[in-house]
């Protein structure tokens, strides 16, 4: 097995256990900076400890900047793809409590936002298809509206799309560094 491809199933393998760990000692459960944040930590790590690994295999000072990001690529996108199912299965079976605060959360400020008549004729006039529905009829398209945009389904798809450009861009800049800054030597003599 390639190098990048182990640290990528190890480094998405240790963030879903430390995921689950937060949820059995009830940490991080309304917060998605911190753990977002290790995320993106473990992303990185993944690929530069995978694209050093593979610079080590096939020898330093050798290859293209092309396949240097396809090396650290191949450590991102198993990554990307393994964490965000695993999102969607953690906030579609595992904890949806998530989400349904969310919802609640947004639909208090929406249901405290409707005692305003005003609120419910700016909506009216920013939005043709309320004009000729009541304010219950209003609450509901709203709520149904932000299930959906809530969902672990769309949140698999921006987790997914999200992660790939920030793994593509990982690779772009690691490439760099290895190639500019910690490997110059390497480069510079087969140059």
């Amino acid at each position: 097995m390639r190098p990048a491809l182990k640290f990528a199933l190890l480094f998405s393998g240790a963030w879903m256990f430390l995921k689950l760990i937060f949820l059995y000692f009830n940490i991080f459960q309304d917060d998605v900076v911190k753990p977002g944040l290790i995320n993106n930590l473990f992303l990185l790590l993944a690929i530069s400890l995978g694209l050093y690994y593979e610079k080590k295999k096939e020898g330093f000072g050798t290859g293209t900047p092309l396949s240097d990001i396809k090396n650290a690529l191949t450590a991102g996108a198993p990554y990307v793809l393994i964490v965000s199912v695993f999102m969607f299965f953690y906030y579609d079976d595992i904890n949806p409590s998530f989400i349904e605060n969310r919802v609640t959360e947004r639909m208090d400020i929406i249901y405290g936002e409707m005692e305003s008549e005003a609120y419910v004729d700016t909506l009216r006039v920013h939005n043709p298809e309320f004009r000729v529905m009541t304010k219950e009829e209003i609450v509901r398209d709203i709520k149904s509206d932000t299930e959906s945009a809530l969902s672990a389904k769309t949140l698999f798809v921006f987790s997914l799309l999200g992660l790939m450009v920030m793994a593509l861009t990982y690779a772009i800049f690691l490439t760099v560094i290895y190639r500019k800054i910690l490997l110059k030597d390497f480069y510079s003599s087969t140059e």
